[in-house]
């Protein structure tokens, strides 16, 4: 019996590009190719439709080969990611609490974020004392659990604090697994100030990764992205700052005589994971391309490393309006970065924004890892992702840009200089308006915020905790700084619905006050058949902003439309039908509106060549896709008295 290999397309012809845009060209009926299937991401990389095996490298590589853009290594002992859950209770029994529930429930290693004698720096637990460290690891098997800290500034402190908790314990060296978390450029960056000045931290640096020389698996250095992902960062930019930061410690680490390879080894990285699951898997693959490249460049064996490159699910994404949406978008970004080869993953509760994340947001967090884990067996395989077509082709993109901008960051001088000359927050700024842009134009929806709102929704209530009692006691923990301070404006933290949830916050202090939401009237005209569509368009579009839209029958004559209006009590309407009847009735239904005291009169689509008609009959504004929703719905605000 002989077998061959069975090929279910042999008496199928292989088509061409060509054949497809043929084809294509039909369904399109002329329109413009580019602008309807062709998107642009914020660093200007054009996303196609389609993507052949001639979109991807020439050179295939194993996990654990080459470049290591499909893992750091091969070996299935490496697999699944480990499951971080940060711990960030303000207290330290309540923090010990919930780290042994969350170890209980599934997590494999702690990030513990630290608000070091109470100085602020950090929302976190209010440390005071070594005995108050120790507390919350209580209980803590901390020769099996890799701990993770973040401690802004203080990240020394912290770190000595861990050191000496894992001498206290007699845990071995060897085992000692983690990442101290210094990364003082980080730090500066999301704070605006280093007490200590920025040569004092780099000199911290050194001491500590002076006494973890002999621990391979706990990394001094961790370099942090969250500050200039929540300031705006594209993943490009993202890519190259971390790079750029990591060969700033790299060289502060081997300028007092550290071996370079073992500068390398001090280094690990934790990477912002955002929904959008394509751009996050990768976005690693580059990352781990990039630092080999690097590390190759210095002559050092980029395979042997291992170096770690974790994800945390970006805060920029997170809502604090409709927060269950969250869970859909923590999802999304935690898929990406398991598919992307992290090496551990922090899943924000749903409600992290809000507050203090109450036990079902972090069981959810946790579940969701697990179910990935578990049933989905996304963690039984090393870089699934590897020969996509498409993933191929925006890893390398990404890594050809992000090195390109990264070499620009090294012709200024370095990323501290880059950051500490404002050069960095100016670039920041430009990506963050562009994107900030299209979601006021719902170019980028929001599923809750600016799409789909619940207008009625109550803000969950979160616990409260008196932080300046806390910290008034732990401030005598503080540890004398030898200046001068470095300081710069902090990087903002703009998270994407901030604006629109700004206008709902002011919507539900109005109704607060007022006893009733700023509102406008639906002037449906015709049956329900005619006017649904836009009605619902239009209903969607301003309750995004909090104006509540009253009404919800059609009207057949105008007459019926004024005395409805009229004793609704409002002084804003929107008209909604079909262009038909538009044509008919738009005009003279606008007027009678305008007549009847309306002092901002919307229709409901985009006029075309009746726009100058309409607004000659009293139309004062269009709502349409693509219109500016933000720019809208501020201004009815403020006409209602809102702010």
């Amino acid at each position: 019996m002989t077998t061959s290999e069975l090929t279910l397309a042999a008496e199928f012809p292989d088509g061409t590009r060509e054949q497809w845009l043929a084809l294509v060209d039909k369904v399109l009926k002329g329109a413009d190719f580019d602008r309807k299937l062709v998107s642009t991401t914020y660093d200007g990389i054009a996303i196609q439709p389609l993507y052949t095996p001639a979109d991807r490298p020439a050179a295939e590589q194993f996990p654990g080969q080459g470049n290591l853009t499909r893992g750091t290594s091969a070996e299935r002992g490496d697999l699944p990611w480990g499951i971080t859950q940060t711990q960030l209770h303000p207290t330290v029994a309540e923090a010990n609490r919930q780290a042994i529930e969350d170890l209980e429930g599934g997590a494999n290693s702690l990030a513990l974020r630290l608000d070091i004698a109470g100085a602020g720096a950090v929302d976190g637990i209010v440390i005071g004392s070594p005995d108050e460290f120790a507390a919350v690891l209580e209980g803590v098997y901390l020769d099996l659990i890799a701990i993770s800290l973040e401690a802004g500034p203080f990240a020394a402190q912290a770190a000595e604090l861990l050191l000496s908790l894992y001498d206290v314990k007699g845990i071995a060296p060897a085992d000692r697994a983690g990442t101290l978390g210094l990364d003082p450029l980080g730090a500066l960056g999301a704070t605006g100030a280093l007490p200590q000045g920025l040569p004092a931290a780099l000199a911290e640096l050194r001491a500590v990764a002076a006494r973890t020389a002999e621990s391979p698996n706990l990394r001094t250095v961790n370099v942090d992205t969250a500050a200039v992902v929540d300031a705006g960062a594209s993943e490009v930019e993202e890519l190259a700052v971390a790079i750029a930061t990591a060969v700033e410690y790299v060289r502060a680490l081997s300028a007092e005589g550290i071996d370079l390879a073992a500068a390398f080894g001090e280094i690990s990285f934790t990477l912002q994971a955002d929904a959008d699951v394509f751009a996050g898997i990768a976005k690693l693959r580059a990352a781990r391309r990039l630092w080999a490249h690097v590390a190759d460049s210095a002559g050092v064996d980029a395979a042997a490393l291992k170096t770690p490159f974790a994800a945390r699910t970006a805060t920029r994404m997170m809502s604090q309006r409709d927060p269950w949406v969250n869970m859909l978008r923590t999802t999304a970004a935690s898929f990406a970065a398991g598919v992307g080869g992290a090496s551990s993953v922090t899943v924000q509760p749903f409600d992290a924004v809000l507050g203090l994340p109450d036990g079902l947001a972090r069981r959810v967090a946790r579940n969701t890892q697990l179910i990935l884990q578990e049933e989905s067996s996304l963690g039984a395989v090393i870089d699934p992702a590897g020969g996509s077509n498409y993933i191929e082709s925006l890893t390398g993109q990404f890594s050809e840009r992000a090195w390109a901008r990264f070499q620009e960051i090294e012709v200024a001088g370095g990323y501290a200089a880059v950051l500490t000359s404002g050069a960095e927050h100016q670039v920041l700024t430009t990506i963050r308006e562009a994107r900030l842009a299209n979601i006021a134009k719902r170019k980028d929806p929001l599923t809750g915020v600016s799409e789909f709102p619940n207008i009625a929704e109550t803000l969950l209530d979160r616990e409260v905790v008196d932080l300046a009692a806390l910290r008034n006691a732990a401030a005598a923990f503080a540890t004398p700084t030898e200046g001068p301070a470095t300081t710069i404006e902090a990087l903002p933290a703009v998270r994407n619905g901030s604006q629109f949830e700004a206008l709902r916050d002011a919507s539900d202090r109005a109704l607060a006050t007022r006893g009733i939401r700023p509102s406008i009237f639906l002037a449906n005209l015709g049956p329900v058949s005619t006017h649904t569509a836009r009605a619902t368009y239009a209903k969607n579009f301003f309750e995004a902003g909090g104006v509540q839209a009253v009404g919800d029958v059609g009207f057949d004559d105008t007459d019926a439309v004024i005395a409805a209006f009229n004793a609704s009590g409002l002084r804003a309407a929107v008209i909604c039908s079909s262009d038909a009847i538009y044509a008919e009735r738009a005009a003279q239904t606008a007027a009678a509106l305008k007549a009847a005291g309306a002092t901002r009169v919307y229709l409901a689509g985009h006029p075309g060549d009746a726009k100058a008609d309409y607004e000659a009959a009293g139309v004062d504004e269009f709502v349409y896709v693509g219109a500016n929703v933000l720019d809208v719905l501020t201004s009815l605000l403020t006409l209602e008295g809102v702010q």
